[in-house]
């Protein structure tokens, strides 16, 4: 991420090349609240799809939104998000299907290496999606943290 891009910029583009748009952020009409995680804001943008007749967007798609939706939140509340973390103890976030979430520490202190670490643990698993935080300024929950990096099976790791 550059200087002058903010993160809720850096995951607008990532929710472009999975083949949204940012349409489907704004359009959600989805009110992020402070306890919500990534996963949460997934099953009820999918839930709103479904209630107003239309087909669920695609996991990837849905996914990125969410991460948009979660980082706009976290920039307008700067207290709540930790932001950029130091090398150190880094937690894994798997994102299963149905909604179901797995946290677990990564034994690695460098970022390359726990990414490395956490790609062998989500194939693992057979996820399509996880997620690296730093645990500071966040809770232990998935979802909680400084978000470090993302993981979709269909485009790789990036911030």
């Amino acid at each position: 991420m550059t200087s002058s891009q903010s993160s809720s910029e850096q995951f607008g583009q990532h929710l472009k090349s999975v083949g949204g748009s940012e349409a489907d952020a704004d359009n959600s009409a989805y009110v992020v609240a402070e306890e919500d995680t990534v996963e949460s804001v997934v099953s009820c943008l999918r839930m709103k799809q479904q209630e107003q007749g239309n087909l669920a967007s695609e996991p990837s798609i849905l996914h990125a939104s969410a991460q948009v939706l979660i980082s706009r939140r976290d920039e307008k509340d700067p207290a709540h998000h930790a932001g950029t973390s130091q090398p150190g103890t880094y937690q894994l976030d798997i994102h299963l299907g149905g909604g179901h979430s797995t946290r677990e520490s990564i034994p690695e202190k460098d970022l390359e290496a726990a990414q490395i670490w956490a790609q062998g643990r989500i194939d693992a698993e057979g996820a399509d999606f996880g997620a690296i935080y730093f645990p500071s300024g966040g809770g232990t929950a998935p979802g909680t943290g400084a978000l470090e990096c993302s993981y979709d099976r269909a485009v790789g790791w990036y911030r």
